[in-house]
């Protein structure tokens, strides 16, 4: 006697087939699908730190030329 005859299907064999199944025989199946995306529920703030970053750079680039001019108007050598 094998041992598929003795004990029956293997477990993994069955998860393979309920894995296979369509959508929508499941409730388990239908609950996890009316959830929201993970990135929806929880969204990065990646996109906002580098808004600020490349803000800041802007703004301190300014500043330096802005610098670099009132410098060169107060302490060059005019006249």
């Amino acid at each position: 006697m094998s041992r598929v005859q003795k004990f029956g299907e293997s477990r993994r064999r069955r998860q393979h087939e309920q894995a296979a199944s369509p959508p929508g025989i499941d409730n388990a199946s239908n609950a996890e699908a009316q959830l929201p995306p993970r990135r929806k529920k929880f969204p990065s703030n990646a996109q906002k730190v580098t808004k600020w970053y490349y803000n800041v750079l802007f703004i301190l680039f300014v500043v330096l030329v802005a610098g670099l001019f009132w410098y060169g108007f107060k302490y060059g050598n005019y006249g």
